[in-house]
């Protein structure tokens, strides 16, 4: 009984410094319950309110720091393989003329910015090209690319999504809900206009990445020849 409630004393003492219940239990060898009940009604003074809370705050902050520390080494873990495959990537193909277009057009007219890798313009042979550039260099399969269309509203009773299906060979179940631009216009102003497309890879924020990877490469490879 005596060691008991030298035990309980102490828990007291190191609450009372500041110490959470994880770190007393480490120095008072007590069930958790135990501990919870001697300390739950336990009577601070002002002070030491001050010390308990200003603890936590630190606990927390150095929590905060640990995790946001272990997040960024795992992204750059991911970037270094993303970096590595595209390294290997570039090395294979920088022979191929078609190679560097597409990287060329994905530099002018794809994403930079955004989580995923996506493409919009309203030309369909550059679109069709960056298509078969994502087949044949970066093994996208087909199901894994969605479309959307952007058109002002004037045309949207064109069907123009249907023009862009047949001439890309692809079902509508791969288009995604258009999106119609608003205009001061209430007529079309352009004849044979048939709107933005853009091309999206679902799940490819390591394809963006490597996009990234791969632009660098192309410029310090012409710069230096």
């Amino acid at each position: 009984m005596k060691k008991l409630v030298q035990e309980r004393e102490r828990a007291i003492l190191l609450r009372k410094k500041g110490l959470s219940y994880k770190e007393i239990l480490k120095q008072v060898p007590v069930a958790k319950s135990s501990l919870s009940l001697w300390l739950k009604d336990l009577p601070l003074t002002k002070d030491e309110k001050t010390v308990l809370k200003n603890r936590k705050d630190s606990n927390i902050s150095r929590g905060r720091i640990k995790a946001a520390s272990e997040l960024r080494n795992r992204r750059l873990e991911r970037e270094q393989v993303w970096l590595n495959e595209a390294r290997k990537l570039f090395e294979s193909h920088k022979s191929d003329p078609l190679f560097h277009t597409g990287i060329a057009l994905y530099w002018a007219e794809g994403a930079k910015g955004d989580t995923t890798w996506s493409l919009i313009n309203t030309d369909i042979d550059l679109i069709r090209t960056m298509l078969l550039w994502l087949e044949r260099y970066l093994e996208v399969p087909p199901i894994d690319i969605e479309f959307r269309l952007f058109i002002h509203k004037p045309y949207a009773h064109e069907d123009l999504e249907v023009w862009w299906e047949k001439r890309l060979g692809v079902t509508p179940e791969r288009f995604l809900k258009t999106v119609y631009k608003e205009t001061k216009h209430l007529v079309k102003q352009k004849v044979g206009h048939h709107g933005c497309i853009r091309i999206e890879v679902r799940r490819s924020k390591h394809l963006l990445c490597k996009m990234k990877f791969l632009k660098e490469m192309a410029v310090e490879y012409y710069t230096k020849r």
